[in-house]
């Protein structure tokens, strides 16, 4: 019987699927980091564009309820369309919105940050889930090395943030963001392929006809 995706990348070389697992943890390094970058120079946007703490806490919550809201969603649609697939929409979804706000008025920040949250769900459930679908075995060590990489990201972008927008402008943690949105996904690109969910059925699962689908419920 043929080996299904998941199987076979479990058999691949353990070097290789830790490659697999870096590409994987910098994608969750993406969400830390777009979160995190933002959020803790707001003080500086709330100067610039002249809104109050009310904004900022909007600002704050609304990449975590794009979050929140999404990733349901995203989990259902990855195991309809594929997890490579839903994590490099993702990504896109992040990239396109860390980049909008390079082209509208800097008072439509909290449709960026929507957006980003969005693009930050997709990313999220799929990179952790991948992770424990390639280590069946040393799992919580992949684990910890998923998180160590995603924590960085809460680490490195209150500081780097700090200085690009002193230094280089607000809008220049967008640029950022969006550049390390695009690394993530020019490497996940080289994530193994999935096939389509009905493609790993069987042939004869195709020929249910309606009355056999009845007949299911008067089994036992």
């Amino acid at each position: 019987m043929e080996a299904s995706p998941a199987q076979a990348i479990v058999a691949q070389p353990l070097s290789r699927r830790y490659w697999y697992l870096i590409i994987l943890a910098l994608s969750g390094f993406v969400t830390s980091f777009g979160a995190h970058i933002v959020a803790t120079n707001l003080p500086s946007y709330a100067t610039t564009v002249g809104v109050g703490a009310f904004m900022i806490g909007l600002l704050i919550g609304v990449y975590d309820f794009a979050e929140l809201f999404a990733k349901p969603f995203a989990g259902f649609v990855a195991d309809r369309r594929g997890m490579k697939l839903t994590l490099l929409v993702g990504l896109v979804i992040f990239i396109a919105g860390s980049l909008l706000f390079l082209v509208i008025s800097p008072r439509l920040l909290l449709l960026v940050r929507f957006i980003q949250g969005l693009g930050a769900a997709a990313l999220s459930t799929v990179s952790i889930t991948l992770v424990a679908k390639y280590f069946s075995e040393g799992r919580g060590k992949a684990f910890g090395i998923y998180n160590a990489v995603k924590g960085a990201g809460y680490v490195t972008a209150p500081a780097l943030g700090g200085f690009l927008a002193h230094g280089y402008g607000f809008s220049m943690i967008f640029i950022v963001s969006a550049a390390v949105g695009i690394f993530a996904l020019l490497l996940s690109l080289f994530l193994p392929g999935e096939r389509a969910k009905g493609e790993e059925l069987e042939d004869d699962d195709d020929d249910i006809t309606l009355k056999g689908f009845f007949l299911i419920f008067k089994e036992p």
